[in-house]
Parts: C-alpha cells; sequence; structure tokens
C-alpha cells in the first residue's frame, strides 16, 4: 500500500475479545485448492509488513534492534489465531540485497525462516511477499515523502530499467522456493508486492512514466525492463522449476491495480492465483483524522477482476473514517460472495513503541484517531473477527527445529 504515515506496520488483538480457536490441523486439500474460488473460501487472515531496519533513520528503537521490523511477538500471533484467522500475508524484504552483487542476506533469510515457523506453531497459514529486492528499496512505497524522513536518494527503483537487477529478482526466487518449499503452512509465494512500473519506470522523457491505463501501459512497455508481465512470467517459471506445488501469486501493476489485472500472462506456469489491492473509494479509505468523509457504499462497490483463481490481497481503512467497521464488512462481504481468500491491512506486531505511533491502518485501536493504546472495545476488530470466526481450516504443525 503507498501513500501512509512514516512507516509501515502490522495489527493485533486483545484478549478481551478473543474467540475460541479452531483446533487441531486438518488433512485436506492441496496447497491450490486452498485458493479454489468455486469452493468457497478456505483463506481469511492479515497482512504483517515489515521491512528492513535503517539504523541512521529509525533510531535504536523505533522498529527494533535487528534487521527485520517491526518485531512481531508470538502473543500477536496467537491473537490473530485465537480470533479465528488462519492466513498471514508476510509483506517481507526480499532476501537479496537492492545494491549489486545482490547476494542474499543471512539476516533476512534467518528472520524470514523464524516467521513462517512462528507462524506453522500457532495454526496460520502463510504467503511470502517480497517487497523489495535487487533494484528495489522499501522507499518506493514512499516517494510522496521523499526529503522527509528519509532522503530522496534512498529510493531505489532501478528494477524497471535493469536486466540485471530481474537476473537478481530471478535468482532470489528460486532461492526462496528451494529453501522454503518445505513448510507445511506454506500456502503461495507472492513474487512482489505492489508492482509499481507504470509509475516508477522511467518514461519517454526521462521522468516517472506515470501511466495508468492498461492499454497504453502494455503497449509502451513491450519488450522493456519497464514490462511487468514478461517479468513475472519469468520469476514464475524460476519457481516452478524449484517447486511444482507451492501456489504463485501475482499482483498485477499499478500497486496490484485490479484495473491492470487483464495484462498478466495467468499460463505462463501452472498453479497462478491473481493477488489484487483495493482500497476504493481512496478519498475515504485515506481520509486524515477528522475529515468525517461518510461512507458511500454505492461508492464501494469491488467486482470479481477475473475468472479462476483470485484473492483480495490487501484492503483497509483509516479507523477513525465514519462507519469503518462497516466499509470493512462491505469489502469483505464481496470477497466471500466470489469464494475469495482475502486478508487485510494490517495486523499489530505486538511492538508497542512502532504501534503507538503508527496505527492508522490498525483496527486493534478503535476509532479514536488519538488513540495511543489498544482499544479493548474496537469495532473494526469485532468485524473482523466475526468473519475469521468462519475459518474450520489450519496447517498441519510444523515440527522440525
Amino acid at each position: 500500500m503507498t501513500g501512509l504515515t512514516r512507516r509501515h506496520g502490522l495489527l493485533a488483538a486483545t484478549a478481551a475479545l478473543a474467540v475460541p480457536p479452531v483446533l487441531g490441523a486438518q488433512a485436506g486439500p492441496t496447497r491450490l485448492q486452498l485458493w479454489d474460488n468455486t469452493t468457497g473460501v478456505r483463506l481469511r487472515g492479515a497482512v504483517i509488513a515489515q521491512r528492513r531496519v535503517y539504523p541512521d533513520i529509525d533510531g535504536p528503537e523505533f522498529l527494533g534492534s535487528g534487521a527485520v521490523g517491526a518485531p512481531v511477538s508470538d502473543g500477536a500471533l496467537d491473537r490473530l489465531a485465537r480470533l479465528g484467522g488462519n492466513l498471514v500475508v508476510l509483506s517481507h524484504p526480499g532476501l537479496a540485497g537492492e545494491a549489486p552483487p545482490f547476494a542474499i542476506d543471512p539476516a533476512i533469510e534467518q528472520h524470514l525462516h523464524a516467521m513462517v515457523q512462528r507462524c506453522a506453531r500457532h495454526g496460520l497459514y502463510v504467503v511470502i511477499g517480497f517487497r523489495t529486492g535487487p533494484g528495489r528499496s522499501e522507499f518506493t512505497f514512499h516517494r510522496d515523502q521523499a526529503d522527509t524522513w528519509f532522503p530522496a536518494e534512498r529510493i531505489n527503483e532501478r528494477v524497471w530499467q535493469s536486466r540485471e537487477a530481474q537476473d537478481g529478482w530471478e535468482a532470489m526466487w528460486a532461492h526462496t522456493a528451494r529453501h522454503f518449499r518445505h513448510y507445511p503452512n506454506l500456502a503461495g509465494y507472492l513474487l512482489m508486492v505492489e508492482p509499481n512500473a507504470n509509475l516508477a519506470a522511467r518514461g519517454p522523457d526521462g521522468g516517472d512514466l506515470d501511466i495508468w491505463d492498461a492499454d497504453r501501459l502494455a503497449e509502451t512497455v513491450a519488450g522493456t525492463p519497464a514490462d511487468w508481465s514478461a517479468l513475472c512470467a519469468r520469476l514464475s517459471r524460476a519457481v516452478r522449476a524449484v517447486d511444482p506445488e507451492t501456489p504463485i501469486l501475482i499482483s498485477p501493476d499499478g500497486y496490484a491495480n485490479p484495473g491492470f489485472a487483464g495484462l498478466i500472462d495467468r499460463v505462463a506456469v501452472p498453479g497462478q492465483v491473481l493477488a489484487v489491492h483495493d482500497y476504493s473509494p481512496r478519498a475515504y479509505t485515506h481520509q486524515a483524522a477528522g475529515a468525517g468523509l461518510e461512507f458511500n457504499p454505492s461508492l464501494a462497490e469491488f467486482d470479481q477482476p477475473i475468472e479462476g483463481p483470485w484473492m483480495l490481497g490487501e484492503f483497509g481503512v483509516s479507523r477513525w473514517a465514519p462507519a469503518a467497521a462497516d466499509y470493512l464488512a462491505n469489502r469483505i462481504a464481496a470477497a466471500e460472495r466470489a469464494g475469495a481468500a482475502w486478508s487485510v491491512f494490517r495486523w499489530d506486531s505486538g511492538w508497542r513503541v512502532y504501534e503507538n505511533a503508527e496505527n492508522r491502518f490498525n483496527p486493534l485501536y478503535g476509532d479514536a484517531a488519538d488513540a495511543r493504546e489498544p482499544d479493548p472495545q474496537s469495532a473494526l476488530l469485532a468485524t473482523l473477527s466475526r468473519a475469521w470466526s468462519q475459518n474450520t481450516m489450519r496447517p498441519a504443525p510444523f515440527l522440525r527445529r
């Protein structure tokens, strides 16, 4: 998701609103069948968004002292499971460095292994999604805040100009599939979180490409490194050469915009699932505190983007928006009608230093704009819990150490 506050984050729940967990692991569908829209929703959960920690920007405490932040507590994972959620979309930094030689970062890889294992112990499926990687830094998500809390030169979007960086993404995904395919709670690989070549690639005048029409974009980028459809087909083949089973989630260009779904090569390899993000109407969902823009259901309609496997990978709302809980219910109902898995943005980390400051999309904090601690009476959380309680599937336990 783009254009938010100073950093990206997560979300937790409270014991006061907890419901009994779905007990036990069930032998059931294959990984691909988890995403079958024709048989009903099997995966309902939330996004946990983390990024690399930059000590010179973040200081020693804001996102913790590790390589990736904010730290996620076992209590946060436990609360999600107890409220009924069974899916975590790990919106995570890629394992490879952003600058040449694009080597695998052992600290980032170790963190991801630990997150997948911890989710397994709490009965949560995971999707591994990479926000960043060769030629792509976290700051691409905050372009409109350049030279405020970070220097503009930290924005790295060379993946949309560099074949070498794209080679790095291919190698990174082959490595990831090889080292993570054995986890029983692995539900899918999300190749890139919110690809944005349509905006960030270089235009003919040397500035941003900034194309929001699908047909015009396809014509403009064909045969260039800015062709996301070609790149994601290449990454899909790299994954499938190593892992023949795990579903591959592909988001359209335009920050996972459903309007660009038709550009995706959905037959490049078997087992692909479209993952779209939708925050419409954006003026309502991203309103500032005190704006008071009312929820209008007629402007919040969401139509199925394609026939075939797809998921609503992100949706959310500024928690202080009037009738925000109704908006979440509206968006969930649209996914449920289509049999589509869904994950709300975003789940709480449990790291209060971060969450008490950055909680715009954190439903644990309720609807008071000035909340600086969780609200045990959050209507947003109650709405999500009612929906999550429909889950019946849990992954098999992961016992390896």
